[in-house]
């Protein structure tokens, strides 16, 4: 197994299966919407935190500490994020306004799928390669 920044161990099918539950996604296929509002609608915080003594197994222990403790809303989109960054999958946020209120509407998407993966590198030499312009 590769060395991961923010896991000591792969998060198994189930545990994965069960906090993407915890924010209202059916299966990671699902093409779905969501707003920091449906989060709290469907009480995810505090889902998440009766949770979290689960997911801390998976997370390196200076990680855990970071991301689970103190947990809010935002958090809680971030370890969500983390989650699914394991499975090759992301969120994407977007700015929306709706009755002259902003909001942030976010959605799943595959990682070699996002514009601006910085991981989707040229191939050159069969080599993935980056190329960067400061």
């Amino acid at each position: 197994m590769k060395k991961d920044q923010l896991f000591n161990k792969k998060i198994p099918d189930k545990v994965f299966n069960d906090i993407i539950h915890i924010f209202g996604i059916n299966n990671i296929e699902d093409i779905c919407y969501f707003t920091k509002k449906n989060l709290i609608q469907l009480d995810t915080l505090t889902k998440l935190i009766n949770y979290r003594s689960e997911l801390i197994k998976y997370y390196l222990p200076c990680k855990a500490r970071t991301y689970l403790n103190g947990l809010n809303i935002k958090n809680c989109i971030t370890v969500l994020r983390q989650v699914l960054k394991t499975r090759g999958y992301t969120l994407k946020s977007k700015e929306k306004y709706n009755n002259g209120s902003k909001c942030i509407v976010y959605t799943l998407i595959k990682l070699e799928n996002s514009i601006n993966n910085p991981f989707n590198g040229l191939l050159i030499n069969n080599r993935k390669t980056i190329i960067v312009f400061d």
